[in-house]
């Protein structure tokens, strides 16, 4: 993907925040648990969304922090947290002020390098860094069929730089989430995605009504998912 589309679709949530929120899944609390350190009591949600991940660890009892650069997104993330304006490459906290930083679905859309600095620059030491990314499962035959539709739109999940960032050597972890949906929902989740969202508006109407004739029949069903999660500590 060249630089000019991949900053056009990264600023493409933003309009579209309505529907990220109510369509996108949440994170399995096992895997969110896993990220933490045992001593966790404030945390940043860095790339926040519209506050799916900062939820998780609201409902964990934590103080949340959430960081997103985009006003729309922003207006959805839950009252109880704190919640700045600002990236990744200069996140608004001082040194040392958060027991880990977290990210969701976001760090493919960092500038890494600096973004993982940062992120260690924040932390306290014996803190962590914990990336997250739902990826649906294509083993399911109705899944696989959609996502062939929409074509590769692979994503880089790795952690790279850590011990240029301070960091030790990253765990890796997959846990699994089932997503409850209906026909209206997965619409919804595709066309939130930002290939859609970039898409010209005949060839968007289109796809997604293919989409729907794939959809099961059934009033209701899941969407499988597999969550990679990876963990490091600031040394």
């Amino acid at each position: 993907m060249d630089e000019q589309r991949w900053k056009e679709r990264a600023g493409s949530f933003g309009p579209a925040a309505d529907v990220y929120d109510r369509s996108r899944p949440t994170y399995p609390v096992e895997a969110v648990r896993w990220l933490l350190p045992p001593d966790a009591r404030r945390v940043l949600d860095l790339g926040a969304g519209t506050g799916k991940l900062t939820q998780v660890l609201l409902d964990l009892g934590l103080d949340v922090v959430a960081v997103e650069p985009s006003e729309q997104m922003r207006a959805y993330v839950p009252a109880r947290a704190e919640v700045l304006e600002g990236g990744a490459e200069q996140i608004p906290l001082p040194d040392a002020s958060v027991d880990a930083v977290l990210v969701g679905q976001a760090f493919h859309w960092f500038d890494q390098e600096p973004a993982l600095r940062e992120m260690a620059r924040v932390l306290r030491p014996g803190g962590t860094v914990g990336l997250l990314w739902n990826l649906r499962d294509e083993s399911v035959e109705w899944v696989r069929q959609v996502w062939e539709l929409l074509g590769t739109d692979s994503v880089e999940m790795s952690f790279p730089f850590p011990a240029q960032a301070g960091l030790s050597a990253p765990e890796h972890q997959v846990f699994s989430l089932e997503q409850p949906l209906d026909a209206d929902l997965l619409i919804d989740l595709v066309a939130s995605r930002s290939v859609l969202l970039t898409m010209p508006e005949d060839e968007r109407v289109e796809l997604l009504g293919r989409i729907r004739t794939l959809a099961p029949a059934d009033e209701g069903f899941v969407l499988p998912y597999r969550t990679e999660a990876w963990r490091s500590v600031r040394t």
